[in-house]
């Protein structure tokens, strides 16, 4: 299980809500895994996804917009690849339906995510947002 903790704070409480529903769902399939119940839980997962994709990074883009971000443009080329990679993992679910290698990957994605993405560049534009705004 995957704990919101302070390293996954941007400081911005729209965004960080929105962050945390990512470790809901995250945590909603490890432990359908470890309940023999992963392939089940896909579908579910698969569509949170997409879906939280066009709304929260829609969010954090305007956010960095409106606060003339200078990394936005750079910001917004890794939300396009991980759209292209959730993409790839639909894709792959309609193709081939459920699988064990698929829930790896989905979990793989999530997390790498949460620890590449959230933890370290949300955190630089929420840090660049709070100090601009204080």
């Amino acid at each position: 299980m995957m704990l919101w903790n302070e390293t996954m704070l941007v400081g911005i409480p729209h965004i960080d809500s929105q962050h945390k529903a990512l470790l809901e769902a995250i945590n909603q399939l490890i432990d359908a895994c470890n309940k023999g119940k992963g392939r089940s839980e896909i579908e579910q997962t698969l569509n949170f996804m997409v879906s939280y994709t066009k709304g929260h990074f829609k969010d954090e883009e305007r956010y960095q917009e409106t606060h003339a971000y200078a990394g936005a443009a750079a910001h917004k080329r890794m939300h396009t690849h991980f759209i292209m990679r959730v993409g790839g993992l639909v894709q792959e679910f309609n193709e081939n339906g459920p699988s064990v290698t698929l829930v790896s990957k989905i979990n793989n994605l999530l997390i790498e995510w949460v620890d590449n993405h959230i933890k370290t560049e949300d955190r630089k534009f929420g840090d660049y947002i709070n100090r601009k705004s204080a």
